[in-house]
């Protein structure tokens, strides 16, 4: 029953956060930026500090996202804690779930170490296939990155995540076992360190547009959290009525925010 739920608060979240506004173009922007596309985003943010036209509080959000920007362009995104789902074709051995080491290297079995700074999660799959190809004829390799998020505050299951890069925020919200029922789902935010560097409204907006991880900028490490003054509540599996309460709560929560 447990799990049925879960299934379902998913389905409706998705839905939800999927469904543009009204006039709302298609958003065209890959799930995992490109260094081209990310440089795009700098030079538009950096209109945003130049204008007196805006208000101080857009202009510091705008100088915080530039700021994450340009940190993932000079260093790369694949951190330590981070991992990389490697498939190579004909390679069992390279075709598993490998953990970002310290130092930032990919260690892959019988191989030197690879080293990973500088390297966005858009350009893993072709930089990963050149490395492997000193060692490989011609390799077919396909990868997807993970970042090692911190979930907690009013969810089912507080805690550390592997969580696809590719994916929008309320798959990591499901992931951590969905908001409790008594939720408000417009208290979210994602801190790094002592930073706030997604507050409530600018986060709700960029859920409503179905941002990915990747391109709120996350990294491993950074901490989403949804209403921390609430207690955890989870799905209790022994109460069907318990259940579907919590189910309709947080249709309705994710409507009024959508």
């Amino acid at each position: 029953m447990s799990h049925r739920i879960s299934t379902l608060l998913l389905a409706a979240v998705v839905i939800l956060a999927g469904l543009p506004g009204a006039g709302e173009a298609q958003d065209t922007r890959r799930a995992q930026a490109s260094r081209a596309e990310l440089e795009a985003s700098l030079a538009e943010l950096a209109k945003y500090a130049a204008s007196s036209g805006y208000s101080s509080r857009l202009r510091d959000e705008k100088a915080r996202e530039a700021a994450m920007i340009r940190a993932r362009l000079d260093g790369g995104d694949l951190q330590v804690g981070d991992q990389i789902e490697l498939n190579v074709l004909g390679q069992p051995a390279f075709s598993d779930s490998f953990t970002v080491a310290s130092g930032r290297v990919l260690s892959l079995p019988g191989l030197p170490d690879i080293p990973l700074q500088g390297v966005l999660r858009a350009e893993a799959q072709d930089y990963l296939t050149k490395q492997l190809a000193r060692y490989i004829r011609d390799p077919q390799v396909r990868v997807r990155t993970k970042i090692r998020l911190s979930v907690y505050g009013s969810v089912g299951k507080p805690g550390f995540y592997q969580i696809p890069a590719d994916v929008r925020t309320d798959d990591a919200i499901m992931a951590a076992g969905g908001p409790s029922g008594d939720a408000d789902i417009k208290k979210i935010f994602v801190r790094r360190g002592n930073s706030e560097i997604w507050g409530r409204e600018a986060l709700v907006e960029a859920m409503r547009q179905g941002l990915t991880l990747d391109q709120l900028n996350l990294r491993a490490g950074d901490e989403l959290v949804l209403d921390p003054r609430k207690r955890s509540g989870g799905i209790n599996p022994l109460s069907v009525a318990y259940a579907l309460g919590g189910l309709v709560s947080t249709i309705y929560l994710f409507a009024r925010v959508f």
